[in-house]
């Protein structure tokens, strides 16, 4: 996908975050506590090497983490997912206590961070309840770490010095975490499988035009509310045989 003059796809937008350090997305999203909370991560996959020694040195199973330490390379990954009792209660939320434990594991193997590559969490938000007409507060975003599309978004994760270090000292890849999908609580744990299609918010599933579900006001919102310093809102239009293209990016 290159910046080229194509004709502007007007109702849709997609709401980034313009890092992909496990370090700064687990911050973003704190598990709170009660009824208030505003966000929950469910599913998170981050990787700092994908080699491995004989042992483990960290292999904890509630939260997903492994990690070796070695004279030839040290590693780091998270495969996380969010439990919960037999009454319900979640038994391993990224709160921030959970948070300085994940951190701990990084400093215990020396690694500075770890790339995340896939990101599931609870928001809650009635704004976007209202911008969508339905009685709901409760979503669930679905955010996959993509190649930057080109110059426009290469240069906003420049903007970030975290990023810059990431990039420079620790091999981390130009990418940006693309907002992927978006459905309400309610529907997403009730509704049969066959009738979830027709209930996402937001749906983007390939690189065409017709692949492209995201409107404007909720992707906005989301941007604004919900991702911080990070936020990033990316304008596609259509390209050679029904592509997408990079037109523009704002903050």
């Amino acid at each position: 996908m290159s910046e080229v003059k194509a004709k502007i796809i007007k109702e849709h937008r997609i709401a980034c975050i313009t890092t992909n350090s496990l370090k700064e997305i687990m911050n973003l999203f704190p598990n709170g506590n009660g009824d208030s909370t505003t966000y929950n991560i469910t599913r998170l996959r981050a990787n700092a090497s994908l080699s491995q020694a004989d042992a483990p040195l960290i292999d904890d199973k509630l939260y997903g983490v492994v990690g070796f330490l070695n004279k030839k390379i040290d590693t780091f990954s998270i495969d996380y997912s969010l439990k919960f009792d037999e009454n319900g209660n979640e038994t391993n939320p990224i709160d921030r206590s959970a948070i300085k434990k994940i951190e701990g594991y990084l400093n215990q193997t020396g690694v500075s961070d770890a790339a995340v590559e896939y990101l599931q969490v609870l928001i809650r938000d009635s704004k976007i309840g209202e911008l969508a007409g339905i009685d709901q507060d409760l979503f669930h975003a679905t955010l996959v770490s993509d190649p930057v599309d080109g110059d426009l978004d290469r240069a906003i994760i420049n903007e970030h010095e975290v990023n810059k270090y990431l990039i420079k000292e620790c091999g981390f890849k130009y990418r940006i975490l693309h907002t992927r999908k978006l459905i309400d609580r309610k529907s997403e744990l009730t509704l049969p499988k066959r009738e979830l299609l027709s209930k996402y918010l937001i749906n983007w599933v390939g690189y065409t035009i017709y692949s492209m579900k995201s409107p404007i006001k909720i992707a906005v919102q989301l941007k604004g509310a919900h991702y911080g310093e990070y936020k990033l809102i990316k304008r596609y239009g259509e390209g050679m045989e029904d592509t997408l293209v990079l037109l523009g990016v704002n903050r």
